[in-house]
């Protein structure tokens, strides 16, 4: 395979002729113009630091975590650098970088994270897709910050006996595809949030087609029966203390159960929502849980297309989010 140098047309400018190519792929080029033109923060006349480069550099300060902006602008423009007519261009310092980081803003990037991080699954995907549907999780983990009064501030810190925690937290939750390990939605808010809250917000994601998992720390009525209404299915760990009420036995073992909300009010209104409820017990020694009885419900109701023992095992597919988490966090 042939190669040959990169060739700068004489005219282009050095801000717009820095591509960050490895990320291209998975994010375009123009998505990022369509998203700047949509937000109303892009240029009258061209810059050194241009928008489109300030959001490339914000999306690197991520492959980068230990190194300043400055220097991950530094990264970005090394191998451009090499092959520039002028090779003593100087950069755009630090307090212009945080101009226009500022000027930039979060709008822009948060409305690049919906138009890019999308389901990528396909139906040849191993282990995307069971009893036809799409296996999403949903988790949530709370995350250090840099110890600044703004980030406290906004963002709080955790407390316990011994006092505040060394650093300001933020809780975040993540809705991913388990087949590919694509973040397909998430949210950051204080650190004293409930996670339930996250998910509730994130069911806006969801579509038909797709069985969403949870663990037992997000039951909650209302995160059920919007799941439905956005044509998703639901698999969940049931708590201990909830207590379906019993409809009938199915021949798989698994029984139909009614659901209630926990306002007294609207269970008078006769608010209610069917599941299925299946109960099984981890056999092997090795593994955690071992020996416990386990409850979980989904609105899979029918035992012949989605039989009980494999509905049991799908939902141990949900710790595929933990290793996301770990990847993001760690890798």
């Amino acid at each position: 395979m042939g190669f040959k140098i990169r060739e700068i047309e004489t005219e282009c400018k050095f801000s717009s002729a820095l591509t960050v190519e490895a990320l291209s792929r998975a994010i375009p080029p123009d998505a990022i113009r369509q998203v700047i033109a949509q937000e109303g923060v892009g240029e009258t006349r061209l810059r050194r630091l241009t928008m489109v480069l300030v959001v490339w550099l914000v999306i690197a300060l991520h492959l980068y975590p230990t190194v300043a902006i400055g220097g991950v602008l530094r990264k970005l423009a090394r191998g451009l650098r090499f092959v520039w007519p002028d090779p003593s261009i100087r950069l755009p310092g630090d307090s212009a970088i945080a101009y226009r980081r500022s000027q930039l803003g979060a709008r822009p990037i948060v409305a690049l994270f919906h138009q890019v991080c999308q389901p990528m699954a396909t139906p040849q995907t191993r282990g995307a897709f069971l009893f036809g549907l799409l296996l999403i999780a949903l988790d949530g983990t709370t995350e250090d910050l840099p110890d600044t009064p703004a980030n406290a501030a906004v963002f709080g810190r955790h407390t316990s006996g011994r006092g505040a925690g060394a650093f300001p937290q933020v809780q975040g939750v993540y809705l991913v595809e388990c087949g590919t390990h694509a973040v397909i939605d998430a949210g950051f808010w204080p650190c004293h949030t409930s996670e339930r809250l996250g998910g509730l917000r994130l069911e806006r994601a969801l579509r038909r087609g797709m069985l969403v998992m949870w663990d037992r720390g997000f039951h909650d009525f209302d995160m059920i029966v919007g799941a439905r209404r956005r044509g998703a299915h639901v698999l969940s760990r049931l708590p201990a203390h909830v207590k379906p009420q019993r409809v009938r036995t199915l021949a798989d073992g698994s029984y139909l159960a009614y659901l209630h909300p926990s306002d007294y009010r609207r269970r008078k209104h006769g608010e209610r929502v069917l599941v299925r409820v299946i109960t099984y017990t981890i056999s092997d020694p090795a593994l955690p849980g071992y020996g416990e009885e386990h409850r979980v419900i989904t609105t899979l109701l029918n035992a012949r297309l989605a039989p009980a023992r494999e509905v049991a095992c799908a939902y141990h597919e949900r710790w595929e989010i933990e290793i996301v988490i770990d990847e993001i966090d760690t890798h």
